[in-house]
């Protein structure tokens, strides 16, 4: 559902096996999305869906998100993954490397909805979380606490999980547009976390001293984040040939290689997959 502008191939070498790493970006058509499942389906290993989840999560409930659930339903034979696996059990390992921060450091998770488990362990770590998903998703200039958004959410979300997709999330070429807003919110906090394509859409002028946690990052990306002053990249995915692939992407390789969701952990560590800390500022 994104951009073709952020399209790549990458051969990797995986022990015995070899992996053909492709993204084809529909421009946020949802015709186009569901012809391209169509035709690759029963002709690779495992297919990735990005911008589309399948369900919105929080806690322990999920909400069905109608647009990864109706491309879900196109796919009848290869497993199809929508990222939530390693967003679940290997993106939180990301945390540990956290502790050079001071603690109590706040962090703005832009949407807990895409990134809960991300948004747990970082408040378990002791880093507060601040939830935007009302301020990137709603376009209401509002960030609440993790516990007020929860309880929140439990409320709202049976209803504002049939929003469409286009109004919540950047789709197609909106995912190279920048509209800076939510200056008081990117001030209060030292992590910015989430979604890239979230974070890129809304980014301040400055991000002095901040730490940005995302996947899905170009090589023009990270030199934007250093050119707006961010100290640290925490990036959840390893780089291949410059590009950092988006969550679906990795667990869609972890899935053709034959692995089960609990053992991402493993069989990432044992590639060198795990999340990566860089320094920007040099």
């Amino acid at each position: 559902m994104g951009t073709n502008c952020r399209d790549y191939q990458v051969k990797l070498n995986c022990g015995q096996e070899t992996i053909l790493l492709e993204r084809r970006g529909c421009n946020g058509r949802l015709d186009l999305a569901a012809r391209l499942l169509k035709k690759l389906d029963g002709r690779v290993d495992a297919l990735g869906l990005g911008g589309a989840n399948f369900n919105y999560n929080l806690g322990s409930r999920c909400y069905p998100c109608p647009v990864g659930r109706y491309l879900a339903r196109q796919v009848k034979e290869t497993p199809l993954v929508d990222g939530s696996g390693w967003k679940q059990w290997v993106e939180p390992r990301a945390i540990d490397q956290l502790a050079f921060l001071p603690p109590g450091s706040r962090a703005l998770v832009v949407s807990v909805l895409d990134r809960f488990w991300l948004a747990r362990a970082l408040q378990a770590a002791g880093y507060p979380v601040l939830a935007g998903d009302a301020a990137f998703g709603l376009k209401l200039p509002l960030g609440f606490p993790l516990s007020t958004f929860m309880i929140l959410g439990y409320l709202t979300m049976p209803l504002l999980a049939h929003l469409p997709l286009g109004y919540l999330y950047p789709l197609g070429h909106d995912q190279e547009k920048s509209h800076p807003h939510y200056h008081h919110l990117f001030a209060r906090v030292k992590i910015i976390a989430g979604d890239w394509h979230f974070i890129r859409r809304h980014l301040p002028i400055s991000l002095t001293g901040k730490v940005v946690i995302t996947s899905g990052t170009t090589p023009g990306d990270r030199e934007l984040l250093r050119q707006r002053g961010a100290a640290w990249l925490l990036a959840t995915t390893p780089v291949f040939e410059g590009f950092s692939p988006a969550a679906n992407a990795m667990e869609a390789m972890l899935v053709a290689l034959g692995a089960a969701a609990p053992q991402y952990p493993a069989l990432a560590g044992k590639l060198g997959w795990l999340p990566s800390l860089y320094c920007l500022q040099k």
